[in-house]
């Protein structure tokens, strides 16, 4: 789910001789690395079949721009939600499955993968977000509360009164938009607007079906929301007829239950599997054009793994 992507200078060092060449050359390093994908590595919270390991081992994976896979960090139980900030930290929500009721605690774990404890207490499944100045935002899932922490981990409780809240994202102008699920016959879910200072609005009201799972904004500032129907669906901001018409922008054989978009404007796609069979795991990733052709990305059936939520990290060059 989720971290807003920001750019930065390059930074190039040219010496007194040659400093128009220098300058040419770095550039030409912003305009072929920066606008560039490729340059992005995905990392993905799941679980693996490991060594020396009673299930489950839950890992982060990454994959590389050029299709590697890897393991980034190991050692964790059920690791949800992940999200960037633009240091290249990444925060992992996990669950400790040993507890009568599930508890929760966030990660932060650097860049060269050390792993520190940012935030504990929560409920499970609980949701993550980073602004741009580094806060995280956490939606406890049972407690219908917000909490925002500043980068040193002390916690506000930025939004209350919501049911069961469980996806975040940031829109350019820094609004955080969170999606609540439906509480039965008396209300029906909605997708929330916050405002930097906590002032709440509707964004749009969902459909009594509808089982929301994430949100990701798309390279013209359109909102796309996960379903575990398998639908994605596309609010687009610019209506003109009607304001943040709904549409399909695309789907998935099973559950649509992770979103994150790269810098050339393709929606990577965690598919949950068949959530209506107990025991089932995610297993599948799949990638869509902006245009909204789909391909796989990866499965984890061969090899015993599951998927459960993706982020991106950010270009270095861009911070």
């Amino acid at each position: 789910m989720k971290t807003k992507l920001t750019e930065s200078k390059f930074k190039c060092a040219p010496g007194i001789a040659g400093q128009l060449f220098s300058r040419i050359a770095c550039l030409g390093a912003v305009i072929l690395i920066c606008s560039s994908a490729s340059a992005q590595n995905l990392f993905v919270s799941g679980n693996a079949r490991l060594k020396n390991c009673r299930p489950p081992c839950g890992v982060i994976y990454r994959f590389s721009w050029d299709g590697g896979q890897s393991i980034f960090a190991a050692g964790l139980n059920t690791p949800g939600d992940v999200a960037f900030d633009s240091a290249g930290n990444l925060f992992v929500v996990d669950y400790d499955g040993d507890e009568l009721f599930g508890k929760a605690a966030v990660y932060k774990i650097t860049p060269n993968g050390v792993r520190t404890t940012f935030a504990s207490g929560l409920s499970y499944p609980s949701y993550v977000a980073v602004d741009n100045t580094g806060n995280v935002f956490v939606a406890d899932y049972n407690h219908g509360i917000i909490y925002e922490y500043k980068p040193t981990g002390s916690r506000a409780t930025f939004a209350s009164g919501l049911h069961h809240p469980v996806g975040m994202a940031f829109n350019g102008a820094g609004n955080l938009f969170v999606v609540d699920n439906s509480i039965g016959n008396i209300s029906q879910g909605r997708i929330y607007e916050y405002k930097p200072n906590g002032l709440r609005g509707t964004f749009a009201v969902l459909e009594p079906s509808d089982r929301p799972a994430d949100l990701a904004f798309d390279s013209m500032g359109n909102l796309l929301m996960a379903d575990l129907g398998g639908n994605i669906y596309k609010y687009n901001l610019n209506g003109v007829l009607r304001r943040y018409i709904r549409t399909i922008f695309g789907t998935v054989p099973n559950s649509a239950q992770s979103l994150a978009r790269d810098s050339a404007g393709n929606l990577l796609v965690v598919d949950a599997g068949d959530v209506s069979s107990a025991g089932s795991v995610p297993n599948a990733i799949y990638k869509f054009t902006s245009q909204g052709a789909r391909n796989m990305f990866a499965s984890g059936q061969a090899l015993s793994e599951s998927f459960a939520c993706l982020a991106f990290q950010p270009i270095p060059c861009c911070e």
